[in-house]
């Protein structure tokens, strides 16, 4: 049988569909893209028709049989756009995820008027957040990205490489212990799925890195350590923004205001989720 990008594009989402995919349809779309060395999707869709070789098809079929088994897409291509950038994955980091660029967006409000802060991306993974706020603020800012994975820092310099952000510094260490000088801004989406979480996808499970998920029994224990560290290194004023878990804003918030943190504030995301929790140091 002789296959054209239509066809077999239409074949392989047939596959992942009956596999659980959630998104069987994309996720064809992306690994053909990839493995065709396409630049977009719309040259997918102007090219349907085309012919493929046994060789494109073969190379193609080893990817669907990896997505099929539950590897992410973006650990199989190897890249995940977040906010408008293309950053560098693999499984040494988390994939960053659309909620994560809600809480860029609540920091970048807390940047965009000032400059000359200081700001710490606490577990920086592919450095997906302190990227893009470097990006976003045009450099007017010093920023650090912490990590206690070796194989993430090599990610996030990478990617700082891949988007030209000179301005970023990456360091290695657990939480903000790197750190021997007072900040203006913290920031982490830190590990807060709890060990014993029943919802948590087979995929996640399987392929990400522990480290990056889980804040132990509770999935607090991670936060409550950076929370009490960021009231030490915070300067008077300074912000801590902290992405969290459904059903754990409340808890956070009341940690935050037992640490000293004034002005305490829980945003929605588009789900109607309170996905980040900040703090001002008072």
């Amino acid at each position: 049988m002789e296959w054209t990008v239509g066809s077999l594009v239409k074949r392989a989402a047939e596959i992942l569909r009956e596999r659980g995919s959630k998104t069987p349809r994309l996720d064809a779309e992306l690994l053909l893209v990839h493995s065709l060395g396409l630049k977009s999707r719309v040259e997918l869709y102007t090219n349907f028709d085309r012919p493929l070789s046994e060789d494109e098809v073969e190379r193609y079929r080893k990817l669907i049989v990896r997505r099929a088994k539950g590897e992410p897409v973006a650990y199989i291509t190897g890249n995940r756009e977040f906010f408008g950038f293309e950053f560098s994955v693999d499984r040494g980091v988390l994939i960053p995820r659309p909620e994560t660029e809600f809480l860029v967006e609540v920091v970048f409000e807390f940047l965009r008027n000032k400059e000359g802060l200081t700001v710490v991306d606490v577990g920086t993974g592919s450095g997906c957040i302190v990227l893009t706020l470097c990006k976003l603020t045009g450099e007017r800012h010093k920023f650090f990205g912490i990590d206690i994975s070796k194989k993430a820092l090599e990610i996030s310099e990478k990617n700082r490489e891949k988007l030209g952000c000179s301005k970023v510094e990456f360091l290695k260490g657990d939480l903000l212990s790197p750190i021997d000088f007072s900040v203006d801004v913290v920031v982490s989406n830190p590990p807060y799925v709890s060990v014993n979480d029943p919802k948590l996808e087979r995929e996640v499970l399987k392929f990400e890195p522990a480290g990056a998920l889980f804040g132990g029994r509770t999935g607090l224990e991670v936060i409550e350590r950076l929370v009490e560290q960021s009231s030490e290194k915070l300067k008077r004023g300074g912000l801590l923004a902290l992405e969290v878990g459904i059903g754990q804003s409340d808890k956070v918030s009341n940690l935050l205001r037992s640490s000293g943190f004034e002005d305490i504030k829980t945003y929605r995301d588009l789900s109607g989720i309170e996905r980040v929790v900040t703090g001002v140091k008072e």
